[in-house]
């Protein structure tokens, strides 16, 4: 079975990885597709690191691990919809099984088609420290299973705002994509700084 995360991975960390490995190995996946949002829809109107730099950082992330596979399979025109994906997945001869965070839960019901998406894969939620109980919509009860996931507190956004402060983030995030923000200059961090 295969897995897919997705995600706008700006950056992609160690709470991700930790995440897809922790689904693959409760819910007996042979692979686990990272798949970065192109034009993530819920950020629309803010800033996203370019396409490109966030899939390198995955690939740099997601290597030397062969359970996990970085796949650009988001349209290149318009926005990035959960259901347009798992059309493309099911397309290509995938039963997938659909990876999240807990606290995306909650965000459900205003993800494009809801709650028909849930007809397209199973659907696995791995909770988040911190975020206490997982709030599983109406219309997905029963559709969702929950898992946990070892505690790690760490979200993308936290980590922009530790890069840009020059504030500690190794051991957060994978060195290679550390070393890839400091070489790019991305959310204003430079080592050495």
């Amino acid at each position: 079975m295969t897995g897919i995360l997705g995600g706008t991975f700006d950056p992609p960390h160690i709470g991700h990885l930790v995440l897809a490995g922790e689904a693959a190995a409760r819910f007996s996946l042979d692979r686990v597709l990272l798949v970065p949002s192109r034009l993530p829809p819920h950020k629309m109107n803010g800033s996203v690191t370019p396409f490109e730099d966030r899939l390198e950082m995955l690939s740099l992330a997601a290597a030397g691990d062969p359970l996990f596979e970085v796949a650009d399979l988001e349209s290149v025109s318009g926005p990035s919809y959960t259901i347009d994906l798992l059309r493309r997945a099911r397309a290509g001869g995938i039963d997938p099984v659909f990876i999240t965070g807990s606290d995306s839960l909650s965000e459900m019901p205003s993800w494009k088609e809801y709650p028909l998406f849930l007809d397209l894969a199973r659907f696995v939620a791995g909770t988040r420290a911190g975020c206490g109980r997982p709030v599983i919509p109406p219309a997905a009860a029963g559709r969702i299973e929950v898992f946990e996931i070892p505690g790690i507190l760490v979200s993308s956004s936290g980590l922009r705002e530790r890069f840009a402060r020059s504030m500690p983030t190794r051991y957060l995030i994978p060195e290679s994509v550390r070393s890839f923000i400091s070489r790019r200059g991305l959310y204003g961090f430079r080592e050495g700084r």
